[in-house]
């Protein structure tokens, strides 16, 4: 074989280099044809609701939710936080702010006020509550799925008109359609039909634990053996109290006269007032009278009402409890009592000892609906006393009530059904109206509850009944309810038992968060 000219070597190997570079450029075009192909299907998946709505984003024992998941309980995290926390300070503005995020701004970037490890701003709190509130649904509805538990057709009534609800609220408020507004409530990839499967899995899930907690039955020796031994607690202890302040005291500069008082001089004063006190009240109307005659400047103070307390053991301050809770205390005992070194107000307590109250009466129930006092067309300027105006107020709120009973009284439904129809159908009459469940004699105001356990009451019984700090209560008579020292301890008992199931049912039920929560928690209500 002869050998290859070096001039035909040349011209092979320049066309083995250009073949070379053809296949690299074939191999690189393909390559980026695939990149460009892949970029796009993942902005067009993450673009729409299928990343939101269809990957996992956190599974809790086998449970999957994603990121539209997620979403429904971060921000019913937050509103259970915003409503509990309105409940409690709701006419305490300087409150509110400072419990309270920004909504109009993200909750990532604001900073959380009680911080610790994980968690530095409000999202990072409200991410938490929600993993928590996930965590504990996924237990349940699993738990009922085992157990063959299923959601009744009243759950599932409540649970169609829930989501009526939101396409009513999505019509009125100019939305497109009802998958536009919840995505506007809860973020991307909300859509009804992921809105409706989170409305049944939190159906199921606290349906499921109302059936665990009412399980469990409980004997006549268990229920009092439970209360004897947590009788402090539950007991309601009646009796007056007066506190004369002994904290120091600084001068106010807009005024002539020096306040100026060292705490030991001010504890002093507060313990020889105690002691003028302890001496004037060797009955009853004594010790009011004492009281009274501290405040003979202020017009409006009423020594009697402010100075009886209707209390549980249990809600009982510390200063005072062991005083009050002593086995050997009997009605008519009298003493004052300091106040410990470490508490923030330092003084003198006076207590007048009443009664102690076991419960061993009957529990009612009932419906309601209030007429607050009515001031309209009422003017305080046509009535020569406070006494004259309060009773005018006294008499238009009354007639408005039996306008309103009358509504049921004159109607054929003589139904708690048709009583609640009736209040429903009162419109702007009423402030408020509601259930009355279980009520012991101290949980509702005194002529209310007055009327309510009258042993002479049936079921169905109607009336009006007015009280001075609330308006005219219209009421509805439901049930006796049994002794309720016994519903004290059975709602204790299950609450235990209760407690003790969910601590051993949720402990394997972790928390696994994947990559796509980081685009969770991102909720145009809440700033985002």
């Amino acid at each position: 074989m002869s050998e290859m000219s070096p001039a035909k070597a040349a011209r092979l190997a320049e066309a083995e280099k250009e073949r070379k570079a053809r296949q690299k450029y074939k191999i690189t075009v393909i390559t980026v044809c695939v990149c460009v192909l892949v970029l796009v299907l993942f902005v067009a998946v993450f673009s729409s609701n299928l990343f939101y709505n269809v990957t996992t984003a956190v599974e809790i024992g086998g449970y999957k939710f994603t990121v539209a998941d997620f979403n429904f309980n971060y921000v019913n995290s937050y509103n259970s936080y915003y409503n509990n926390i309105y409940n409690l300070y709701g006419s305490y503005s300087s409150i509110l702010s400072s419990m309270l995020p920004d909504t109009s701004v993200s909750l990532w970037e604001q900073a959380y006020p009680g911080a610790s490890d994980g968690v530095s701003t409000w999202g990072d709190y409200f991410k938490n509550s929600a993993l928590d509130r996930m965590r504990s649904v996924a237990m349940l509805c699993t738990e009922a799925e085992k157990a063959g538990f299923t959601l009744s057709d009243e759950d599932m009534a409540s649970i169609d008109a829930a989501v009526t609800s939101a396409k009513a609220s999505a019509e009125s408020g100019g939305f497109p359609n009802v998958n536009s507004y919840l995505a506007r409530v809860y973020g991307k990839g909300m859509t009804e039909k992921v809105y409706r499967r989170n409305l049944e899995r939190d159906s199921l899930a606290a349906a499921y634990s109302e059936s665990v907690e009412a399980s469990p039955t409980y004997t006549q020796e268990q229920k009092d053996s439970y209360y004897a031994e947590h009788k402090d607690d539950y007991d309601v202890i009646v009796y007056r109290t007066y506190f004369i302040s002994g904290s120091a005291v600084t001068d106010d500069e807009e005024t002539e006269v020096d306040e100026t008082l060292s705490a030991e001089d001010a504890m002093a004063q507060a313990e020889a007032t105690a002691k003028d006190i302890l001496s004037k009240a060797t009955s009853e109307q004594g010790y009011i009278d004492a009281v009274a005659a501290l405040h003979a400047d202020e017009e409006d103070y009423d020594a009697d009402e402010a100075t009886k307390m209707e209390s549980r053991g249990a809600n009982l301050g510390t200063a005072i409890k062991d005083w009050l809770l002593s086995a050997d205390r009997k009605a008519g005992d009298v003493d004052m009592l300091k106040t410990p070194d470490d508490s923030t107000s330092q003084g003198y307590y006076v207590l007048y000892y009443l009664s102690r109250d076991d419960n061993q009466y009957h529990a009612v129930s009932g419906y309601y609906g209030l007429v607050a006092n009515v001031s309209e067309g009422v003017s305080r300027d046509d009535y020569k006393t406070d006494e004259e105006y309060d009773e005018a107020v006294k008499a238009l709120t009354e007639l408005n009530g039996s306008t309103v009973l009358g509504t049921y009284t004159n109607g054929s439904d003589k139904t708690l059904e048709g009583f609640q129809k009736a209040m429903t159908d009162a419109g702007d009459f009423l402030s408020e109206s509601g259930a009355i469940t279980n009520s012991g004699i101290y949980d509702l105001p005194d002529s209310l509850s007055a009327w309510l356990h009258d042993p002479a009451r049936v079921p169905g019984d109607t009336t009006t009944v007015y009280d001075p700090d609330f308006g005219c209560f219209v009421v509805y008579f439901t049930s006796d309810d049994g002794v309720y020292a016994d519903l004290l301890s059975e709602s204790s008992m299950r609450n235990e038992d209760y407690e003790k199931w969910y601590d051993e049912a949720i402990e394997p039920y972790t928390v696994n968060t994947r990559w796509e929560m980081r685009f969770a928690g991102k909720i145009p209500s809440l700033g985002d």
